[in-house]
This record gives C-alpha cells, structure tokens and sequence, in this order.
C-alpha cells in the first residue's frame, strides 16, 4: 500500500508531485519483516517447546531493545522536541482521540462483537505512524523532511496517552470499586478469556493478567459473592492437594519397584492404509505414547488415545504384553473410535474443570468435588458437580468468564494425563478429605477387575478419580467456554462447559451456537 498511497493522496499533499517511489527501500523493510515473522511461525508450528522456551528468553531481551531504542531514539531526535508546539499536540490528540471514536463506531455500526468492535477502536486509533516518517524522510529534501515528520511524531507521542490514562484510571481508581473499563475476548483459542468483569484479554495478554502461579490461579474473588454467606470454614486446598500428591507418587515409586527386570514385548503399530510397524518396546514400562516418539512427531502431536488390541487406551498407560496398536486423532473415519475419541475428550474436560473449580475460590469458601457424570456428548457440555458451602449463590457472566480464563490458562500448560491403578485402601487414604470420594470409591473398587483397585488421574497437582481413558495432554484442549452453573440443590451446583480440540476450529457464530447448547441443564443418568 506504501507505493499506491505515494502516488495518489501523496501528490495532493506534495504539490509539485515530484515523488520517487523507494521500491528497493520498500522491498527491503518488507523482507526484514515477512521473513523473521515466518521464521518465526515455523517455529512456533513444527517445534512448540522450542518457541516456548524462546519465547521465555527473549521477552526480558526483546524489553532491553526495546528501552534502548527509545532512549536512543528521543537523544538522536531530541532537536525534533522543541518543534512541537500547544497547536501540534492538540492536533496529535484530537487525530489519536478521532481514531479510536471512529474505529469503534464503525465496528458498532456493522454490528461486530464488542471484543471486536474495541479491537478494531485499538488498531485504527493507533495510526501506523511508521509509514508516514518513512515516506516524509524519503521523499523530502532536509530540513523539509525533519520538519515535517514533526507531526507524525507527535502523533506517536500522544497514541498511547489515551491507554494509559484508561489502565492507571482502571486499576488504582475504578478497581477499588469493582469496575472496569476494558473487555477483550481470545480470537482464535478461547473467546471468553475474562479477567474482571467487561475486561478481556488477547492470547498473549491472558497469562501476565491472570494470578501468577506454576500451575492454575487461586483465591479468585467473584463479584457475585460480595453478598452471599458461608456456612463452614475451609481445609486449604494446597495442604490436601500435597497430601494427596505425596500418596500418590508413593504408591507410583512402590508399582515401579515391582517390575523385576525389563523385558521386551512386540508393539505392532497399525497406521494408515493398514501399513504395520513392528516396535520393540518395554513390558509395563513402554506406553503408546512412547511407541509414537519412535514413528514420527506428527503422528505424536495429533495423538489423543490409544487402541490397544481393541482397547480404547491412554497414551501414557504402560502397554502389559505383545498387542497390536492404533493411535487415534481427533477425527477419525470409524464411527466407533470417534465416539470413544469424543468421550474421552468430553470426560477430559470435566476431569479438567474440576482441578479449576476446586481452587477457583478464596480460602473462606469451601469446595468439595462431588462427581462428574459419564460423558455425554449429546447434552452438549461437559459437566463437574461442586459442593460449595454457599447460600442463595447466583453466578454472574463474570465468574464464568474468570473460570474460563483460568482453564484456559491451564489446558495451555500442556499437563499429560497420568494414569495409577491403586488399591481402595489408598484411594480411600488419598481422599480422606472429601466424603462423596470416599463413598464412591467401594462402590467403584467392587466394579474392577480384581475387586479392590480404583483409578486416579494426575493432572499438574490435581488427582482425581475416573475410570478413563483420558486425552494424552491438556494441551489438546483448545477453544473453552464456561457456559452456565445451575444449583441442582441447597449446596450442590453443576458446573457445565464446552470446548473444542485444539485441531478444530470454527467461527465466532458457530461456537456461541455451542455455547447456548451448552447453557441448559445437562441431565445425567443419575438425574434421570
């Protein structure tokens, strides 16, 4: 657009016309810019734990950069302060003010989402100053060109100054009194990642405003229980979770020291086009997950559950003799196996919405985790049932967006799912703390195949049970909302969800058709 701009507006501005388009000096920025970017993409595409990590060591770089450039800069350019007069600034102002009025009006006027709309107000109030300094510095003999690139700069000046205002007026004024000023939503991952109430943030805002902490946020005041009463005090949830983890990786250690000596089992990997692979692998140590390293990294990306012998399986549960084995993705052709698939998605993201709940709250308020139901796709949202100790408790559209916020940054954290077989009496142990666990687990130990063992599921510090299977990672997880809790009693409420894997995506419209399906009451086979 820099070349079409200089020869049409730019010969109304420049009256005698005589421009020279810098194509080479064009072509030049536009390479240093596309070709880092796609770098950079790649990167990110084919190896994510590398970006990761990159991303982690250059963001302190990339702030020295940054802080050196502009200290620079303005000495470099400290002459160009004193051509700016009362009449300059306030036209900077009044351009910058401009364009945020009419980048939002007109978002609103063709009925975008409000997360769009102020997106829009954003990028059109932010003027692309860059381009102009470019073509007056190029185009303009000196001191013309300095002189006139005063404005531009001005206008980069007095950008941010609205912005800013806005942030500091919002967190030391208004945030005192429960307001805010500002409401964002994720494009592509997680349309209602909301921090406070009218507040949403982008991908890459999401996490630096969200409580710092290793593995999920805690302690969350929702505006919704300013008024509302508790009845008990609560356990904190960190001691009975290290508790928990401590039985745990106890009994894994003890189930590891079991096995002798390794032997060698035959694994043979039935891909596409009933191609066979014949893997030797480990006996109860090797798991499917460690059979997708050896094939290639693509097939371990996609990868949610395992068939082995024609068994749906986890793909980080240890493979016990000679099988043959299947990895399946997310969209497979059988019907059968995208059924299971489904489940096991859907059942992963109840076991996930329950690690949030259960610290989602301030310490005053006690969770106590009942049970999630058997996946039902058709209900249209995965669900987990709460004990909170709460009276007359009505959520508001903030607290489901603080809890989508906080699942989102969690799921993103890439958590596998570890599976352990353990005996009731340790379960019982484990879940000494919570009195519908331990009511359930004899019951389920009665269901087993030796009449005594339970299952527990290990995400991050949350242990919990479930017969699986579950999906391979948190990470497979993609785009979430928390759709609607609905009180099923004085103190029990259903927390209910939906999300999209990580590989599948639709529009804005699409998934809030999703989202009202999933605002009804799902009736589980204990409610019917």
């Amino acid at each position: 657009m820099m070349p079409f701009w200089t020869m049409t507006l730019g010969r109304l501005i420049f009256a005698e016309g005589h421009i020279v388009v810098p194509y080479r000096n064009i072509a030049t920025l536009a390479g240093g810019l596309v070709i880092p970017l796609m770098v950079g993409l790649l990167i990110r595409r084919l190896f994510p734990r590398v970006a990761d990590c990159l991303a982690k060591a250059l963001k302190p770089l990339a702030g020295i950069f940054i802080c050196v450039i502009v200290v620079f800069g303005i000495y470099a350019n400290l002459y160009m302060l004193q051509l700016l007069d009362t009449m300059v600034l306030l036209s900077a102002t009044c351009l910058v003010l401009l364009g945020y009025a009419f980048g939002g009006t007109a978002a609103a006027v063709m009925r975008q989402s409000w997360p769009d709309a102020l997106t829009i107000a954003v990028e059109t109030g932010i003027q692309n100053t860059g381009i102009a300094i470019f073509i007056l510095r190029v185009t303009l003999e000196q001191p013309e060109a300095d002189i006139n690139t005063v404005v531009p700069v001005a206008v980069a000046i007095m950008t941010p100054v609205p912005l800013f205002i806005l942030w500091v007026l919002q967190k030391c004024v208004l945030s005192r009194f429960g307001i805010c000023v500002a409401k964002n939503a994720e494009e592509k991952i997680c349309p209602v990642a909301c921090i406070e109430e009218g507040q949403q943030h982008n991908s890459a805002s999401v996490e630096k405003l969200l409580p710092n902490n290793n593995d999920m946020p805690v302690n969350w005041q929702f505006s919704s229980l300013n008024n509302v009463t508790t009845v008990q005090p609560k356990i904190r949830i960190d001691e009975i979770r290290g508790r928990r983890l401590s039985i745990f990786d106890k009994e894994h250690k003890r189930q590891q020291d079991l096995i002798p000596r390794l032997e060698k089992i035959e694994v043979t990997y039935e891909g596409l086009n009933d191609e066979k692979t014949t893997l030797v692998m480990n006996k109860g140590v090797s798991t499917p997950y460690n059979c997708a390293q050896h094939i290639n990294e693509q097939l371990l990306k996609r990868s949610v559950v395992a068939e082995v012998n024609g068994e749906i399986w986890d793909m980080h549960r240890a493979i016990p003799a000679d099988c043959t084995l299947k990895l399946l993705h997310m969209k497979p052709e059988d019907p059968h196996q995208a059924t299971l698939v489904n489940k096991a998605f859907w059942r992963s993201c109840s076991f996930l919405l329950g690690a949030i709940v259960e610290s989602a709250f301030q310490e005053e308020i006690s969770v106590c985790l009942h049970s999630f139901p058997p996946a039902n796709v058709r209900s249209g949202s995965f669900v987990y049932d709460v004990q909170l100790n709460l009276n007359d408790w009505v959520p508001s559209q903030n607290d489901l967006r603080q809890i989508a916020a906080s699942f989102q940054k969690f799921v993103r954290q890439d958590h596998i799912f570890q599976r352990l077989d353990v005996d009731s009496s340790v379960a019982l142990k484990m879940f000494e703390d919570n009195a519908f666990k331990a009511e359930q687990i004899p019951h389920i130990a009665t269901k087993s195949s030796t009449g005594r063992s339970v299952t527990v599921y290990r995400v991050g510090d949350h242990i919990d049970i479930s017969r699986g299977p579950m999906i391979a990672s948190s990470s497979l997880v993609g785009r979430c909302s928390i759709a609607a809790i609905h009180k099923l009693n004085s103190k029990l409420y259903r927390f209910q969800g939906v999300a999209l894997p990580s590989e599948i995506h639709i529009n804005h419209f699409a998934f809030s058709v999703l989202e009202s399906r999933a605002r009804k009451l799902a009736k589980s086979r204990k409610d019917s």
